[in-house]
């Protein structure tokens, strides 16, 4: 299909439908047909695909702003997205050039999904890998049409190191006609995003369908792909708390104006305490939006010179990507409250409180990665310059 010149306004021209099929999203536990076929005409999972290969290759501020707005529409939906746009990034930018013909060549778009976590075995052999395994959290599987897998390298029964001294982590990519659902997926929150366990029998991947997770060499593609999996990860997991945040808000702004509490003798949009709260948490998500346009445009800024990405600037994507989350949490936790007992029905508030629990109970925003931060922050703190 080619670049799209505005991705951000194509997302959110699909909102209407997105939000029509909500409920019906919920209740297959995955993506519904009409919504990954409007995804798909649109061309948004080409977003983070390399511009040689038909993609967009977006810059991280429109991914960022992309994944917002799906988000936005309905958590289910930018969960599901964010997981397959940066699952297709990878295997569009670092595989083998014969994977990527054969997954990039087909009559429609190239949709990737899968746990890329090592939960699997992949034994070295003559041109790739043994692999099997069980699987978790496959979100976007549903309607994937190739898996990805986590796996740790062996060799003769033996784990085999990589160049830093720690076991080999290695992303392999199966065609989706070569991996076992199995339909559990049946949760509190994100319950549309068919993020179900799979398995992979011992099969063999060639080489040119793999890559190290922790050593991602850019094989084709601009320099976002550059910035690695766990930042390109960070923009999606930061995008959809912010567009659940704003959902959040948006939706007690509209209640607020006729939602009135038994005894009161005012809706509570006129009360002072829900005025004052209001404003408060939407500050809070505008700052923690601000804080990731500024990390995320400095990454880009970073790799487009040349230059390689300071251990600091790694650990502030994960940083703003945990607090927005953490925020994103707080301001709908606030609507949530105010809205009473309308909140507990179904209704786009009720999806928004699921959703953003759930998403807070995900490794990648766990509170060891505010820790693991901490002495590379601390010391850029100590070693300024007094007076600066």
């Amino acid at each position: 299909m080619g670049p799209l010149a505005d991705p951000v306004a194509v997302a959110r021209s699909l909102a209407d439908l997105i939000e029509a099929e909500a409920a019906a999203i919920d209740v297959a536990g995955t993506l519904t047909a009409p919504v990954v076929e409007a995804l798909a005409d649109a061309g948004l999972f080409g977003l983070l695909v390399p511009v040689e290969l038909g993609g967009t290759e977006a810059d991280p501020g429109t991914t960022l702003a992309v994944f917002e707005e799906l988000s936005r529409a309905d958590g289910s939906t930018g969960w599901s997205f964010l997981a397959n746009a940066t699952t297709t990034a990878f295997a569009a930018a670092y595989t083998g050039d014969a994977a990527v013909k054969e997954m990039f060549s087909g009559p429609g778009p190239a949709i990737h999904a899968g746990m890329l976590g090592p939960r699997g075995e992949a034994k070295q052999v003559d041109g790739g890998y043994l692999v099997s395994g069980h699987f978790s959290f496959g979100s976007g599987i549903g309607h994937a049409n190739w898996v990805g897998a986590g796996t740790l390298v062996t060799q003769n029964g033996e784990f085999v190191a990589s160049p830093t001294g720690t076991v080999e982590m290695r992303v392999i990519f199966v065609p989706r006609d070569r991996v076992v659902l199995r339909d559990n997926w049946d949760v509190l929150g994100l319950s549309g995003t068919g993020s179900y366990d799979y398995e992979l029998s011992e099969q063999f991947v060639d080489e040119a369908f793999t890559f190290p997770l922790t050593a991602e060499q850019t094989q084709r593609g601009g320099p976002v792909y550059r910035l690695g999996v766990l930042t390109l990860t960070s923009i999606g997991h930061c995008g959809f708390a912010l567009g659940v945040g704003r959902r959040a808000l948006e939706e007690i702004a509209r209640g607020a104006q006729t939602k009135t509490r038994m005894g009161a003798a005012a809706p509570i949009g006129d009360q002072q305490l829900f005025q004052h709260d209001f404003v408060f948490h939407e500050a809070a998500l505008r700052a923690a939006r601000a804080f990731a346009v500024e990390v995320f445009n400095d990454l880009q800024a970073t790799v487009e010179r040349g230059d390689a990405v300071t251990p600091e600037q790694a650990h502030r994507a994960r940083q703003v990507t945990t607090y927005a989350t953490r925020v994103a949490a707080e301001v709908v936790r606030f609507a949530y409250t105010w809205a009473a007992t309308d909140a507990l029905r179904p209704s786009a508030l009720q999806r928004c409180f699921r959703d953003i629990h759930a998403a807070t109970q995900h490794i990648f925003v766990d509170n060891s990665t505010l820790t693991a931060a901490a002495p590379v922050l601390l010391t850029s703190y100590r070693d300024s310059p007094p007076g600066r």
